[in-house]
């Protein structure tokens, strides 16, 4: 039986255009994995990433609170679709961290994610 193929995340916090961009840019030279995805919260202005790599924005709010079901939707679409070995997420606030680590390691984002390559 062939196991269940898991999908590293990242959980970054980074606020606005510059610091988001930096982190993207420093996650994506860190990776080795040709299939990566992006999921940025709150991040509705231009942000480059190579053409390869889908970039999901999803609206300004706490992810794991009033943007829960639309960080899962995000989510489950882009593993779907684009079957990423690995993902960043940016948060702009450092205030729920924990509660979203809690959230991956619990299996409540309804997918399988490897949170052991997760970082901060």
């Amino acid at each position: 039986m062939k196991a269940a193929r898991q999908t590293a995340l990242t959980l970054r916090v980074a606020r606005g255009q510059q610091e988001q961009q930096a982190a993207i840019d420093a996650w994506l030279h860190e990776q080795t994995s040709r299939r990566l995805g992006i999921i940025a919260e709150g991040a509705f202005f231009e942000l480059k990433v190579p053409s390869p790599v889908p970039l999901e924005r999803l609206a300004a709010g706490c992810v794991c609170c009033v943007g829960m079901v639309p960080l899962n939707v995000t989510l489950t679409r882009m593993l779907r679709l684009h079957r990423p070995d690995s993902v960043l997420l940016l948060m702009t606030n450092a205030d729920h961290l924990e509660r979203m680590r809690g959230l991956v390691t619990s299996g409540k984002l309804g997918v399988e994610l490897d949170n052991r390559r997760e970082q901060t």
